[in-house]
Parts: structure tokens; C-alpha cells; sequence
């Protein structure tokens, strides 16, 4: 896999980039919404637990005072309100949004396929918030970033670069046994990589790329964290997962590649690779010649993702 390192020397790029992010209270997020502030950025962040959104708030201005804007906004992911309200606040303010971060994520608490499930348990509903959280509220904040950023660079001659970048997970396109909704959700949000990249690109230059972490050393990664280090395997922390996502806010063109957009990134160690280049390069390996030769037919029929709209 082609590599793609972090390069914190980039993010001078977000000086004065108006950026809204969700879950910035612990974790990536955190990490994310000090970096930017710290690069000069307005930022903006939503997250359930408010109360310690705001102690971020605080710190960060006590020890680094500046006159960009830092804001958090009371927010539930599972909410098409609250993403709405936090956009709004960040467009209120300055007139545009330029990169849109969805980093709001759960793991789940409960099995589904408990094997003590019995005729008579099975009858209870199983709790959603993961899907809610995880899936739907990705899909409402790609939806309304979409609109969001391209504001004010329709029809201009001199556009702004916009992008979003979606947390995923190494969950995300290799088996997890066990994770039976978290898996799931998380090849949810890379199916919307690959079914957003080319038409907001082509249509309304916003750059959408991914970051598939391995195992993090965080909150939500606590309860596998001695397994991982037992086992002798790579653990990323939280800042190098979030310069990963800065760095493909931070580039729009790459001099080998071209424009940095529709890209996921498998961050492991804090070391980065991109995996859709080598499955594209290879689907006539793994899918064989003729699969291969009437996928592009069908993606050709299908103007690449650009021009097709689906049957009203």
C-alpha cells in the first residue's frame, strides 16, 4: 500500500480556515480541535458531553489566548437538529465553512447475538445508539456539510478548497469479530466514501476522504488497550490519528497524485497507508478479468459517479 505520512508542517494551510468537527471533547476530536486552534483556525465542535466540551474551550484559551474563535456547541450526532445548529453557528459567524470533520463516534455495550437469548428476551428491541450515532449521524453530517461548503464557491472563478474527512476504522474493510453493529456502521461510512468522493469533487470541488485508525489509545478503545499491548501491536495515539486527518485538510493537491480527495487512509502506529489505490490497481485480480472488464462498463454507463442521478 502506498504510504501517507502526517506532515504537521501543514497545517500553517488551516490559518484562518473556519473548520466544524464533531466529538471534539476527548479522543481524536480533542486532539483534532487543539491542532486546528493551535494552527489558527476558527473552529468550531460539537459533542454530547458538553460540560467537558467546554473545559476544552477553557484550557485552550487560558493557555494559548487568541482572538479565532473557539466554540463548542451542545450536540447529539443522532440529532439532524443539532448538526444543522452546529453548522449554523459556524456559517453565522463567518460566512462560510471550508473542512468539516465527522469524528463522533460509539462502540457498543450490548451484544446483539447474545448466545443467552432465549423466544422470550428476544422479543425486547436491542438498543440503536450505535447506528444512530455512528451511521445516521454521519450521513446527516456529510449531508449538511455538503450544502454548507459549497457556499459562496459555486460559479466563483477563485474557489476555495473545501473538504471533509470521515472517521472510520480498521473495522471499517477487515473482519472484527464480534463488533456486530459497530463493523457494520463503520463499512457504512466507507460505502459513503466511495458513494460521495467523485460527484462532490467533480460537481462541487469538496475533497471527502477517510481515516481507518487501528486500535487507539483512548477511552473508547479501553477495554481492548492490554490485549493490544500483550499481543505486541502497533497502538496509535489520539494525535497522530488527528494529524492524519489535518494533513488531508491541509493538502489539497498532491505533486504524485494529484487532488488529495476520496482517499482512505489506514492509520496504524501512527504510521499512515492509502487502500483504495491498490483495490482499484488489483479488481482484476480479485474480481477477475470479465468481473473486472463489466465493472468499468457499469461505472462508464454510470458517467463514474458524476453525471447519474437516481430515477425519480
Amino acid at each position: 500500500m502506498p504510504k501517507f505520512n502526517a506532515v504537521p508542517s501543514l497545517f500553517g494551510a488551516l490559518k484562518d480556515q473556519v473548520i466544524v468537527l464533531t466529538g471534539g471533547a476527548r479522543g481524536v476530536g480533542e486532539s483534532i480541535v487543539r491542532l486546528s486552534y493551535l494552527a489558527g483556525a476558527h473552529v468550531f465542535f460539537g459533542d454530547i458531553d458538553h460540560a467537558l466540551a467546554q473545559q476544552v474551550v477553557g484550557r485552550l484559551k487560558a493557555e494559548h489566548p487568541s482572538s479565532n474563535d473557539l466554540v463548542a456547541v451542545s450536540f447529539d450526532a443522532r440529532s439532524y437538529a443539532d448538526n444543522i445548529r452546529l453548522f449554523k453557528t459556524a456559517y453565522q459567524a463567518h460566512g462560510r465553512v471550508d473542512h468539516a470533520f465527522s469524528i463522533a463516534a460509539i462502540t457498543e455495550s450490548q451484544n446483539w447475538y447474545d448466545p443467552g437469548l432465549d423466544l422470550e428476551t428476544i422479543e425486547i428491541p436491542p438498543p440503536t445508539a450505535v447506528i444512530d450515532i455512528n451511521l445516521t449521524g454521519v450521513l446527516y453530517f456529510t449531508r449538511i456539510a455538503a450544502v454548507y461548503l459549497r457556499q459562496g464557491n459555486q460559479g466563483s472563478s477563485r474557489r476555495r478548497d473545501k473538504s471533509i474527512c470521515l472517521m472510520g476504522s480498521i473495522a471499517s474493510f477487515r473482519e472484527q469479530a464480534g463488533l456486530y453493529v459497530y463493523q457494520p456502521t463503520k463499512h457504512g461510512v466507507h460505502g459513503l466514501l466511495r458513494a460521495t468522493r467523485k460527484i462532490l469533487y467533480h460537481k462541487f470541488n469538496i475533497r471527502i476522504n477517510m481515516v481507518n485508525p487501528s486500535h487507539i489509545d483512548t477511552v473508547m478503545g479501553s477495554s481492548v488497550h492490554d490485549l493490544w499491548e500483550s499481543h505486541g501491536l502497533p497502538v496509535n495515539t489520539a494525535e497522530a490519528v488527528a494529524e492524519h486527518v489535518l494533513t488531508l485538510a491541509s493538502l489539497p493537491e498532491d505533486p504524485y497524485v494529484g487532488p488529495v480527495s476520496g482517499l482512505a487512509i489506514y492509520v496504524e502506529g501512527g504510521k499512515g497507508w492509502e487502500i483504495e489505490e491498490d483495490l482499484d490497481k488489483t479488481d482484476h485480480l480479485w474480481m477477475g478479468e470479465e468481473m473486472s472488464r463489466n465493472f468499468s462498463k457499469i461505472q462508464e454507463a454510470l458517467g463514474l459517479g458524476v453525471d447519474w442521478e437516481p430515477t425519480k
